[in-house]
């Protein structure tokens, strides 16, 4: 299998980058193909809606990003770990997802084929003590990003009170929490602790 996997933080070492490699731990196998980024490290711009995509099926910024859309077309899953800023993803995440204009505008403007089917996997942690519409706004944002990106499987997993909770190996529930995802990911689930 073939999978890319993103980090949406800011802050690199801390929950969201704890949270995404717990969950790979479990879910990569040795013989995937894994393409790791973490969005700090990467060059790029947010969308500018020059709609340079509507003309032609590829985006007319040349930034960061051009490695990753040929990745978003060929891998098997894309796996997305992020916090929540202020009910939604922080801006850094937003900014590449806004960049994913390339895919709508293949679709609904260009009537060009879908790209490559895959699996799409939201790790969505929030510092708040849960909730009960805590994770709306990034559920919403990531509905639209996988279906742009032809995630015909959609996963979320989320973890609320991560600001008392620590996401470590220690931490008895997240562990068994974490065993006990069903990692065939068959069907559209979503997955609370």
């Amino acid at each position: 299998m073939k999978i890319l996997t993103i980090m949406g933080s800011e802050r690199k070492n801390k929950n969201t980058a704890k949270l995404l490699n717990f969950f790979n731990k479990r879910f990569i196998k040795a013989e995937d193909e894994v393409y790791e980024y973490i969005l700090k490290d990467l060059k790029f711009s947010a969308c500018i809606s020059c709609y340079g995509c509507a003309k032609k099926p590829a985006c007319i910024i040349n930034d960061d990003l051009q490695d990753l859309y040929k990745l978003i077309e060929e891998v098997d899953a894309i796996v997305f770990s992020t916090p929540i800023y202020f009910n939604s993803v922080p801006a850094i995440s937003k900014s590449f997802i806004d960049r994913m204009q390339v895919y709508w505008c293949r679709k609904f403007i260009l009537k060009l084929p879908p790209i490559k089917e895959k699996i799409g996997i939201a790790l969505i942690n929030g510092g708040a003590p849960y909730y009960e519409e805590q994770f709306i706004g990034p559920e919403l944002v990531f509905d639209h990003f996988f279906k742009s990106t032809t995630c015909k499987r959609r996963i979320f997993l989320e973890l609320s009170n991560t600001d008392s909770i620590k996401i470590d190996e220690d931490n008895k529930e997240l562990v068994s929490f974490l065993n006990n995802i069903d990692y065939s990911f068959k069907e559209n689930k979503t997955y609370k602790l």
